[in-house]
């Protein structure tokens, strides 16, 4: 299943959804922790970094991309792009210092040549473990390989991808709620560390699922000296590893999203460039359609018809896990883009409305009754004290 959402500055993040791992058969593989930087999380984005990590081999590559990072992507990644006269440069946020880059068509080709001297002796292939709430790189790097026509090669030596968040989260589940590589690292291997980079996470990735299958089988065989072939790790990860062939199905879906989503820009053009709140709301609304198979041609049909009505009918119909909430919300967006006169819902308090609800809330006692405010000019019980005060002060008449 596809999914997307929309990054600080308005961007599409477009990702596969965790969806049911087909598995692969019994074999002879290896387990190859590996990940990537990019500038974004779409599926048009660039590498700048890959990384891949066996305990006895490990591959880092920069790489220096067109286009710059998003604000999100030099926040998570350490990375800027800066240009310095006619050159432009991969620079450390932290350090500030210059990486050495190479092209994207090298990095790759340098990645499948270390990857074919790792798989060794493994008849079967190679097993690439990652770690991502929502998996995008491996759709990410399927489009690379296609793009230098180096995807058939790249088959040859690695048989799928195993997500390891995915396998914490069927393995820790009652033991641990949150599964990103920083709690897990803690928790499983008690290790504080510094997470900096793709080599970083391609290490942790895989040192995590090796624990969690020693936990499994009872044995320290499978994570005896780091070994990636154990039988026992590796039967251990089959069940959770999502073949290549797959992941290309599901690329493909990932295109069609995308397709329906940029149809919808006319629709949310206006609420993805306001601020994030509204970018927020915005997105979900955005993706439900395009998940749901609705275009923009779809809706402006619909509303040709029976407008409002036609815009529902559409909705219930295909998007049939919207809640109601999302349905009314939808409704409402819709109508004022084909409506330009409906004037939409303030749905929002201001603060003051807010603040005045919140104090009425605390002036009740505990039987849930309302208590006398005693606080401003008008409250009955600072008038009558008042005025008893003015009493006693006055001069009786004689």
């Amino acid at each position: 299943m596809v999914s997307s959402t929309v990054g600080e500055n308005g961007e599409v993040l477009s990702h596969i959804r965790a969806s049911p791992t087909e598995g692969i058969p019994p074999g002879d593989y290896r387990l190859v922790g590996w990940d990537m930087d990019t500038t974004g999380k779409m599926l048009v984005d660039e590498i700048c970094q890959i990384a891949g990590y066996t305990p006895s081999s490990s591959f880092a590559q920069y790489v220096m991309p067109f286009k710059n990072l998003t604000p999100a992507a030099k926040k998570r990644h350490n990375l800027k792009v800066v240009t310095v006269g006619r050159y432009r440069l991969l620079k450390n946020n932290k350090t500030n210092k210059g990486l050495k880059t190479k092209s994207e068509i090298s990095a790759i080709t340098d990645f499948l040549d270390w990857l074919e001297e790792v798989k060794g002796d493994a008849v079967d292939g190679l097993i690439l473990i990652h770690h991502e709430s929502r998996k995008v790189i491996p759709a990410m790097l399927l489009a690379s390989l296609s793009k230098f026509n180096l995807l058939e090669r790249f088959k040859k030596t690695v048989k799928g991808f195993a997500n390891g968040f995915n396998i914490a989260n069927v393995k820790c589940a009652n033991t641990i709620r949150a599964f990103s590589l920083r709690t897990l690292s803690r928790v499983l291997l008690d290790q504080e560390v510094e997470i900096e980079n793709a080599s970083d996470r391609a290490r942790l990735a895989l040192q995590i699922v090796q624990h969690l299958s020693t936990g499994e089988t009872k044995s320290t065989e499978s994570n005896r000296d780091g070994d990636t072939t154990s039988k026992a790790i590796i039967e251990f990860t089959r069940e959770f590893v999502q073949p290549v062939e797959a992941e290309e199905k599901e690329s493909e879906k990932l295109k069609l999203v995308l397709d329906r989503q940029h149809s919808l820009l006319p629709v949310f053009r206006h609420l993805l460039a306001m601020n994030r709140k509204e970018r927020q709301h915005a997105s979900p609304l955005r993706r439900l359609l395009a998940e749901s198979d609705i275009d923009y041609a779809q809706l402006m049909e619909a509303w040709s018809k029976a407008e409002k009505y036609g815009l529902e009918k559409l909705i219930k119909e295909r998007a049939s896990s919207a809640t109601s909430t999302e349905i009314e919300d939808l409704l409402e967006v819709l109508e004022c883009h084909f409506d330009p006169e409906k004037t939409p819902k303030v749905k929002v308090e201001t603060k003051q409305r807010k603040r005045s609800k919140k104090n009425k809330e605390n002036r009740k006692d505990a039987s849930g009754l309302e208590s006398p405010d005693t606080t401003t000019l008008q409250s009955p019980i600072k008038v009558r004290s008042e005025s008893l005060d003015t009493a006693e002060v006055s001069p009786t008449t004689v």
